[in-house]
């Protein structure tokens, strides 16, 4: 009899489906945020008819984001993000002895880019390709060089914040990207990446005021961080 009883429950119990975590239908859909970090390389655009002597170097900083996105499959996202980065750029005049024979400048941004991304490869390395556009604020400048003296021929240095002048300044920054890299599927719910990114800025960083000379800073970015998957 419980030989009976066993042969006609067991059958019944093995069908029955075992508790455990549910699996998402579709795994590469979903939002994910992370953290990112990298190095940021400026230029500064302007034109060459200004200060015939003095030439533009391009200056190393930093760039820091918290991205968030949203995968719609395994080949195409859009993506956010909240960013912190520094555009800066030195110069010297080849007349040294002329106002102001180097200097170097620092500018700090908060930035947003929103973004598409198209990615292609296999299940864990993937290429992709980004582009999109960004908008920000200019937050904080610092400069340091040295000056001639206005009574004789004694270079004085300096090291200050740059005050903003809102007839001068403009503080709002905007422009396009574009961006290349690799991902790779560490796990169900992490992805890590690496990518470079170029920033071409479409605002002037001065107003339409006396003495304007366009200048824009354009920004190589290369960066590597992860995306936490849920």
């Amino acid at each position: 009899m419980f030989a009976a009883f066993s042969m006609s429950v067991l059958p019944v119990m093995a069908e029955q489906p075992h508790d455990g975590p549910e699996k998402k239908e579709n795994p590469d859909k979903g939002w994910g945020i992370g953290i990112s970090a990298g190095y940021a390389n400026n230029m500064l655009s302007i034109p060459d008819a200004y200060d015939y002597d003095r030439h533009y170097s391009a200056g190393d900083g930093f760039y820091v984001a918290v991205p968030v996105k949203y995968n719609f499959n395994d080949w195409f996202a859009l993506s956010g993000e909240l960013a912190a980065v520094s555009k800066n750029y030195s110069s010297y005049r080849s007349m040294q002895m002329m106002a102001y024979p180097w200097e170097k400048v620092e500018n700090y941004y908060l930035s947003v880019p929103v973004y598409a991304q198209f990615s292609f490869g296999g299940k864990k390395l993937r290429g992709f390709v980004n582009a999109g556009i960004y908008a920000g604020a200019w937050l904080y400048s610092h400069r340091r060089g040295e000056s001639l003296g206005p009574f004789d021929s004694v270079l004085y240095p300096y090291d200050e914040a740059v005050p903003f002048d809102s007839r001068r300044d403009n503080r709002f920054d905007a422009g396009l990207l574009a961006g290349l890299g690799l991902k790779y599927r560490a796990a169900s719910c992490v992805e890590i990446f690496a990518e470079g990114r170029y920033m071409y800025a479409l605002t002037d960083m001065q107003k339409q005021y006396r003495g304007h000379i366009p200048r824009y800073s354009n920004t190589m970015v290369v960066q590597a961080g992860a995306v936490f998957m849920f």
